[in-house]
């Protein structure tokens, strides 16, 4: 135990000083919460039931274009192994589509995660996810530097571009890892994670003559479960991500209402938070959702407030989220339901 842990924390601490900033390179979802094996492959089997299903979906930037569309597709189980560890295993698809080059991505990862119960109410997870991704465009929504009509000043798609030097489509393996944490007792309890994306910093550009590679990407999450009540639970949680020079940051709340007497409905909740780069708001997020019949359900919209509000009349993206817990029937331990950690 104490090997593995001192892996991580190794790694960790070297690709923290790698990388200082986020690149919008990779997929994300205000709803991160509800995308547990993209968010950290330590979250795979690192819950209190039989099995999870996840599913998401987003849109973006319909009001300037041609959108942005993700969906998102997630399968994960623990195992006993005894009475202080688990097995999780887990699979997660992506595919994205992107503007006018109809850029598409496809993902399949596979993760499983060693969770580790610690005296009485603590747990570890450490966890290595690997991963196929296959992406493609299509030059014909595209201009180049020498389409530029210098007589109208826009570039102009019909004129003949000697810019070919370039493949329509490209492949590459990618290994990502996390290490999460949750104390699960009391009536404040908080959970943690950190995840290093594309280990491998694998080549990525469509660009014959270029040697381009995907940067690492850090990522870290946390939050707290506070029982304000017998019936309302209030879960404070962020987000940040660092990958070269920039930077990514979500914070906020969700507010869990778990009704009385559980038939069809088992609980509501709404949420608030806001996505900065710290020196510049991008959105705020307003969040509601409901757990029918066990299925949880997030509807989220995105309230764009950046500078290109002006063209976006604050419009962003609205996100769907949907997860389902197998319960199980023999609970390993005591705990205060929060249906989403």
């Amino acid at each position: 135990m104490e090997k593995i842990l001192s892996f991580f924390v190794i790694i960790i601490f070297k690709c923290t000083f790698l990388v200082s900033a986020l690149m919008s390179q990779d997929i994300h979802f205000s709803q991160f919460y509800a995308s547990p094996l993209s968010l950290n492959p330590a979250e795979t089997g690192f819950f209190d039931a039989n099995w999870r299903f996840s599913n998401n979906y987003r849109t973006q930037w319909s009001a300037i274009g041609v959108p942005f569309r993700t969906i998102s597709v997630g399968f994960d189980k623990p195992f006993r192994l005894n009475s202080k560890s688990d097995l999780g295993l887990g699979v997660f698809v992506v595919n994205d589509n992107s503007g006018h080059s109809k850029l598409t991505v496809n993902k399949i990862f596979l993760s499983t995660s060693y969770i580790r119960h610690i005296k009485k109410y603590h747990s570890l997870s450490f966890a290595i996810q690997v991963g196929y991704v296959f992406k493609s465009f299509s030059g014909g929504g595209l201009t180049f530097p020498d389409q530029f009509n210098p007589g109208t000043g826009v570039f102009d798609p019909e004129l003949q571009t000697n810019f070919r030097d370039y493949d329509n489509d490209l492949n590459y393996p990618d290994i990502n890892a996390g290490i999460s944490y949750s104390y699960n007792s009391g009536n404040i309890r908080p959970y943690a994670g950190v995840s290093i994306f594309h280990l491998n910093t694998p080549k990525e550009s469509f660009l014959n003559s270029s040697e381009s590679k995907l940067p690492i990407r850090m990522v870290f999450n946390g939050g707290l479960n506070i029982s304000l009540s017998d019936n309302l639970v209030l879960n404070p949680n962020f987000l940040t991500m660092y990958n070269k020079k920039a930077s990514d940051w979500i914070f906020g709340s969700l507010l869990y209402y778990y009704i009385p007497n559980k038939n069809i409905f088992r609980s509501i909740f709404v949420g608030l938070h806001t996505r900065t780069a710290l020196h510049n708001f991008d959105a705020v997020i307003t969040t509601a959702g409901v757990n029918i019949f066990g299925f949880e359900i997030g509807v989220s919209y995105d309230i764009n407030i950046s500078h290109l509000r002006a063209a976006t009349k604050y419009r962003g993206a609205i996100e769907l989220s949907l997860i389902y817990k197998d319960i199980s029937k023999k609970p390993i331990k005591i705990t205060i339901p929060c249906d989403r950690y």
